[in-house]
């Protein structure tokens, strides 16, 4: 009947009122926690492990952290940093869950290496969206070196995004294969501020030094 279903609305928005309701005090109290400094849960970074709910510093993976920041600075590129990083065999956080079995311990991807690199929990803050606040658990990295990397990462951003480096497109990207089967992808450098261009197999990007046999094409 016409009664029935304003009631069942009624009740419908009601239960949606209480949802969103929960759901703003959930992230009022994520929010207010992280203002504090607090851990508010989930995997802990490499360098640290939880103990009673707070990140308490891992020793052995905390020289591991300090390794790959001074590599950086050495390396100048998060290209060559994996690269140095996997020839000294540095390897990502073993985690073991509750049934036993062991994950991770395995060689850094280019990604794991920037997000590392831009977290803000080494320097002893807590990010929360677009602000980070002090945190409660010890710091891995000095400030020099954190603002250093920060420097170097953001000027390494700018160089990639600039509006000259896609003045020449690569219309072949993803197009063409080496004997391998292998398919190519586009890649760039620069030296002398003069820019070289190239299209090479994908297995270069991440373990060039596993792989002599791949194609690095000049792109023109």
């Amino acid at each position: 009947s016409s009664m029935g279903r304003l009631t069942l609305n009624v009740l419908l928005s009601f239960a949606q009122f209480e949802r969103e309701v929960t759901a703003e005090r959930i992230r009022d109290k994520i929010a207010a926690s992280k203002k504090k400094g607090m851990w508010m849960g989930g995997r802990p970074p490499l360098g640290y492990d939880v103990v009673d709910k707070r990140l308490v510093v891992n020793e052995t993976e905390a020289t591991t952290v300090n390794r790959l920041f001074e590599l950086y600075l050495e390396q100048k590129t998060v290209r060559r940093l994996k690269e140095e990083g996997d020839r000294l065999g540095l390897v990502t956080k073993r985690r073991r869950d509750r049934y036993g079995m062991v994950t991770g311990g395995k060689p850094f991807t280019r990604g794991n290496l920037y997000e590392l690199l831009s977290n803000p929990i080494y320097i002893g803050m807590v990010r929360h969206k677009e602000k980070a606040y002090p945190g409660q658990h010890r710091a891995i990295v000095d400030q020099a070196t954190w603002d250093a990397i920060q420097q170097l990462l953001s000027g390494n951003a700018a160089t990639r995004s600039h509006r000259s480096n896609n003045r020449s497109p690569f219309l072949l990207t993803r197009k063409v294969y080496d004997e391998t089967g292998d398919i190519l992808v586009q890649a760039q450098t620069a030296k002398s501020n003069k820019r070289y261009r190239y299209y090479i197999s994908k297995r270069l990007m991440h373990e060039a030094h596993k792989h002599q046999d791949g194609w690095r094409l000049p792109a023109h």
